[in-house]
């Protein structure tokens, strides 16, 4: 009689171990519920967030003012080195910055406001950089120098 016992006893304690295993398991691996609804703005299904709301791209400089077809025909012309960064005026009068531009660098708009005829190259790293600017076919300015060059259309 103790041996029938002891086996009833230890096919209990098996079967309590395994449903007790499993259930541990499904607390181990996070299959059960966490309690907190799903939100498919923040949640994906791989478990990952929801990709981010992307910003808008930057605005592209233009090469006619937005007032009509520009007084006269401006190019402006950078060269270096290496790479350089380029700082100028488009032609509605809007700044501009792009870093690490590739030399030679040409752009070429009609504006209608000479004061806002300006650029400005600057060397990524070591190196030179040389601006030029030319209004209807005539070079107006020109500059170079191993710390950036500047140059204006008035």
């Amino acid at each position: 009689m103790a041996v029938v016992v002891t086996v009833v006893i230890a096919l209990v304690l098996a079967v309590c171990g395994c449903v007790g295993f499993g259930v541990l398991g499904s607390f181990v691996d996070g299959s059960t519920n966490s309690g907190q609804p799903f939100d498919p703005e923040f949640d994906e299904p791989d478990g990952g967030f929801a990709e981010e709301p992307t910003e808008a791209a930057p605005p592209a400089p233009v090469a006619t003012p937005s007032g009509g077809p520009g007084r006269f025909t401006v190019v402006y012309e950078v060269t270096g080195t290496a790479t350089v960064d380029v700082q100028f005026y488009d032609a509605n009068a809007d700044f501009f910055q792009f870093d690490g531009v590739r030399s030679p660098w040409r752009m070429a708009l009609t504006a209608n406001d000479r004061e806002r005829v300006q650029i400005i190259a600057s060397p990524v790293g070591s190196g030179e950089a040389s601006c030029r600017i030319t209004i209807d076919g005539k070079v107006v300015s020109e500059d170079s120098g191993e710390y950036g060059a500047t140059c204006f259309g008035w």
